[in-house]
């Protein structure tokens, strides 16, 4: 129960912080982003809530894919989409979507935290690693331009990925407006490869397998990914509940 209080009490307080942000300092692009970026996920939630009342099998499939996508799954969000049946058009839409929000919000948040604007011990960590893998690949990038940046977040590597891509678009310097088009454009056509891959796999796989036992599986391994991804933060907010508690 005191977890449950110290969360609510912790969420008011990000509510207070993020409106004073606002109110304070709106002339900055990364809090515009960020706002953006919290609006599109405040909409993405009330869909979902829609969902879960009236049509919980769809539910279901577009939650954990969104799950799988903070996770940093962009390929196997786009799978468990297409193995549950979802049109084409609607995997690559929601699955583009999914991406959009993740970078406003990330990029907001990490950008604030490295030029001091905002003081947040919990994401502190999280936004730190960013920049160092950010810093890590910014003077390969640099070498080739746009071009460097629009293949990192394009093509499927180790840290690589849209989050980090507008990190080093960040680092280099690229407008918001630019750095974004760039990301965008390379998530964009990655989806697409992937969604038209995994379109085509399927249907192949299908000829040969039975898809029902494929889609079982499939859905089984990312319920066990989601469960492990989520114990593994859930672990790191309950340290941090524990270490504001001793501090009160």
């Amino acid at each position: 129960m005191i977890y449950l209080k110290k969360l609510f009490s912790l969420g008011y307080k990000g509510l207070k912080k993020l409106v004073s942000l606002v109110r304070n300092r709106f002339d900055l692009a990364e809090v515009k982003i960020l706002l953006i970026g919290l609006i599109l996920s405040f909409l993405t939630c009330l869909y979902l809530l829609y969902l879960l009342f009236t049509n919980f099998g769809l539910y279901k499939i577009l939650s954990s894919t969104a799950i799988v996508h903070i996770m940093g799954g962009r390929a196997l969000g786009i799978a468990a989409c297409l193995s549950a049946d979802i049109s084409l058009f609607y995997t690559i839409s929601y699955n583009f979507f999914l991406e959009v929000v993740i970078v406003l919000i990330a990029y907001g948040m990490v950008v604030l935290i490295m030029r001091n604007i905002i003081q947040q011990k919990l994401f502190r960590s999280a936004a730190r690693q960013a920049e160092l893998a950010a810093q890590d690949q910014k003077t390969n990038i640099k070498k080739y331009g746009a071009i460097g940046l629009f293949l990192f977040v394009m093509l499927p590597f180790f840290m690589t990925g849209p989050v980090i891509g507008s990190i080093i678009g960040y680092l280099l310097n690229y407008k918001a407006i630019n750095n974004f088009l760039i990301v965008f454009s390379g998530t964009l056509s990655s989806i697409l490869i992937y969604a038209l891959i995994g379109n085509n796999l399927i249907k192949h796989i299908d000829q040969y397998v039975q898809i029902d036992l494929v889609k079982k599986w499939a859905a089984i391994i990312v319920g066990i990914l989601i469960v492990l991804f989520l114990i593994y933060h859930l672990k790191t907010v309950k340290a941090y509940l524990d270490e504001e508690i001793d501090v009160e």
